[in-house]
């Protein structure tokens, strides 16, 4: 398939908030009056390294956010997790979710693409990008790690990865239930049970459902079905999710058995068309982000259905683990792809995609200096699909373009990681992984009525590896220096080849807490250099997207985060990354681009927040407000101003109260995006609707939420 047709444009919004302003500052004057230990920052378990460790001593630049912050921020899918972890940036194309970290992405979200970023939920690895609109609910945590993950995590983390873990069944009967009302009437209904069977079998159960208007008027106009237009952008959807847990004591088993539903339904996102005439000294003149009119009615059918599975045998001296799961999917989708009234088409897709993942992996118990885990892994996933580029208004739809595939994609894996503390403190670690990587596309497409048969394939495998040391210099500083190697395969598209990408990484960084644990600050530096990045490019007349390899690429910058529990009351938080990602070497259609800016590569991000706890008898409330703010970045290779993105702030606000902690019940209040800027998603130019497509995130929402845990 793909006609792509992206969306986005270039907005102005606020200066960043007061309340980023103010924090720093507060650090500097403060910090000499901490005391030694009480108050101080929690440690947080993580498994960014495919073994338990805390975040603070994993030699990796990530953000992990718990799942009671997750829920504060309003994360309930990939889409909003640039909420808590701001050097994430993500754009949509209607339903497909693009993912970039440090300015490496991939735009390719068609059935026979590779993402940048690996994605998995309980180590079941995801690949396309309506996959990763799954929601999000009862979750232990989210770890986002920047940079090159190629040993441990393989195929297509030349970005970095995403790691998705759910609340797993614990010892004790325990439940929570959480109603939410909110802008658009918004309705959300969420729950939890987790019951002790037996002294080694245990039951997690978890469902939400969602019910929201949709953020888009798209007029009254009747489409040609004569139904008059929905709006876009609109929330419908349901989930479910199942763990059983069996430890029997005594015996080094575990198993974790896991089923999980989800459902989309409802309009789904809308784009807005942009005429060449609205297109003044240089930049788009978008209008009204919340009405426009439509012609042809737009809706999303996802059913998402999967299994997965974890076994443990505990051995003494190494644990063995085997990773598994199946995961069938199924996409109807249409929607007007011209975003107005001038034109009158759609791009309808009936589809399946089929996805099974196996690990098996060995890892040592070893008290020593030294240690190990290594593994084979195993991914298939097998799609059909009839896409349509439709022209309406006659008594029956014209197909212009027909895509008509089968695909399958399959990667075969062995990695090794090993480590030696050479001295207290002092580690020196090295990994390789060798992956194979097969795809094959059967079937036809008709482009303006030539019909062509495809049998395409694809076959290579490549060699990454990790060397690092790491200085555990005290128990509350790390000094780390690392160097990575990654790819993605290469493949086809609409008849045309282009190879793999390889990404050499170099990355150091310190990870600190002072003050008695009351501040952490952490620092990374990186430098990437990149050959035969795969860039996407859609033609504007005819909509066919095609994959070049751009020559050379370099990117590299530096982040700082910082958390300082001033009292155990207030809590400041501060995050600065700069960014410089541009092109070396890429010339395609004559033209020669080096010296521009990746897509989604903004310069500056930055992020703060300050919190504090009122205490009101046995309860407390607290307040929290957070913004964000990031410079313009662009959409596309082109660096057009029509498909770029301009500086933006968000701001939030928190409210939550907590009547007696011992009791359960919380109720709090928000509203996200205060200075209600228009945010756009991506932007692109398509000729074929006389202009350019933008699509867009959120407006101001705001919202109240009353949950009880028992």
């Amino acid at each position: 398939m793909v006609a792509r047709i992206l969306v986005g444009n270039s907005v102005s919004v606020a200066a960043v908030a007061a309340a980023l302003v103010l924090a720093a500052p507060a650090v500097h004057a403060q910090e000499a009056a901490v005391g030694a230990s009480e108050g101080g920052l929690g440690e947080i378990v993580v498994t960014a390294e495919k073994r338990q460790s805390t975040a603070q001593k994993t030699p990796i630049a990530m953000t992990v956010a718990t799942g009671a912050q997750l829920t504060a921020n309003g994360v309930s899918d990939v889409n909003s997790l640039t909420n808590v972890a701001p050097t994430l940036n993500i754009a949509q194309n209607n339903q497909n979710t693009l993912i970039t970290i440090r300015g490496v992405s991939s735009r390719d979200y068609t059935e026979t693409g590779n993402p940048a970023v690996a994605l998995s939920i309980d180590n079941f690895y995801l690949q396309n990008g309506t996959a990763l609109n799954v929601g999000f609910f009862d979750l232990e945590r989210i770890e986002v790690l920047r940079g090159p993950q190629g040993t441990l995590y393989g195929r297509n983390a030349t970005a970095g990865a995403i790691n998705i873990q759910t609340a797993k069944p614990k010892d004790q009967l325990e439940g929570n239930v959480a109603l939410e009302y909110g802008y658009k009437n918004l309705l959300i209904g969420e729950g939890m049970i987790n019951l002790p069977l037996s002294d080694s079998l245990k039951l997690r159960a978890a469902f939400s459902v969602h019910q929201r208007d949709p953020y888009r008027d798209n007029g009254s106009l009747r489409s040609n079905s004569g139904v008059v237009t929905k709006g876009g952008n609109d929330d419908v959807s349901q989930a479910a999710r199942v763990h059983l847990a069996y430890e029997p004591a005594g015996t080094g088993f575990t198993a974790l058995l896991t089923g999980e539903y989800t459902h989309v339904g409802g309009v789904g996102a809308v784009l807005k068309g942009v005429p060449y005439s609205d297109v003044v000294n240089g930049e788009l003149k978008i209008g009204s982000d919340r009405k426009w009119e439509l012609n042809n009615q737009g809706y999303i059918d996802l059913t998402i259905k999967n299994a997965r599975w974890n076994f443990n045998y505990d051995a003494g001296p190494v644990t063995l683990s085997y990773f598994g799961g199946y995961r069938d999917q199924k996409l109807r989708r249409s929607n007007d792809q011209d975003g107005g009234t001038a034109f009158n088409y759609a791009f309808p897709t009936d589809g399946k995609t089929e996805t099974q993942n196996h690990e098996l992996r060995l890892a040592s118990n070893l008290s020593g200096p030294f240690g190990f885990q290594t593994g084979l892994y195993y991914f298939k996933e097998q799609g059909q699909a009839l896409t349509y580029f439709q022209v309406l208004g006659g008594a029956t739809p014209f197909n212009f373009y027909t895509f008509d595939y089968d695909t399958g994609s399959r990667s075969y894996a062995a990695f090794g990681q090993a480590w030696y503390e050479i001295t207290p403190g002092l580690k020196i670690e090295a990994g390789a992984r060798y992956t194979k990587e097969k795809k094959s596309q059967v079937g036809y497409n008709i482009i303006a009525g030539t019909y062509t048969a495809v049998n395409a394939k694809y076959e290579g495998g490549k060699d990454t590896y990790h060397i690092g040391i790491n200085w555990q210099a005290t128990a509350d500083n790390l000094v780390y220096a690392k160097y990575d190697t990654g790819f993605k395969a290469g493949g086809f598209q609409n008849g045309f080849t282009f190879g793999p990408e390889t990404i050499r990484a170099f990355e150091a960084g310190v990870k600190n807490r002072f003050f008695g644990r009351t501040l952490e600050v952490n620092l990374s530096g990186f430098l990437y250099n990149y050959v035969d990045l795969q860039v996407q490019q859609n033609d504007p007349v005819t909509a066919i997207s095609r994959v070049f390899n751009a020559g050379k690429a370099r990117i590299y910058g530096g982040e700082l985060e910082t958390t300082w529990r001033a009292t155990p009351d207030d809590q400041i938080d501060l995050t600065a990354a700069y960014l410089n990602a541009k092109y070396k070497d890429f010339y395609t259609g004559g033209v020669q681009y080096a010296g521009n800016v990746l897509p989604q590569a903004p310069k500056w991000s930055l992020s703060g927040g300050y919190s504090h706890d009122f205490h009101i008898g046995d309860g407390k409330v607290t307040a929290r407000i957070q913004s964000r703010y990031q410079s313009k970045s662009y959409f596309t290779f082109r660096n057009f101003e029509t498909e770029k993105q301009d500086s933006y702030t968000k701001t939030d606000f928190m409210l939550t109260y907590t009547p007696d902690a011992k009791k359960g019940l919380s109720v709090s209040a928000y509203v996200r995006n205060i200075e209600d800027s228009v945010i756009l998603t991506t932007s692109e130019e398509a000729g074929y609707a006389g202009g350019y497509l933008v699509q867009f995130a959120d407006p101001r929402t705001w919202g109240v939420r009353l949950s009880y845990a028992f």
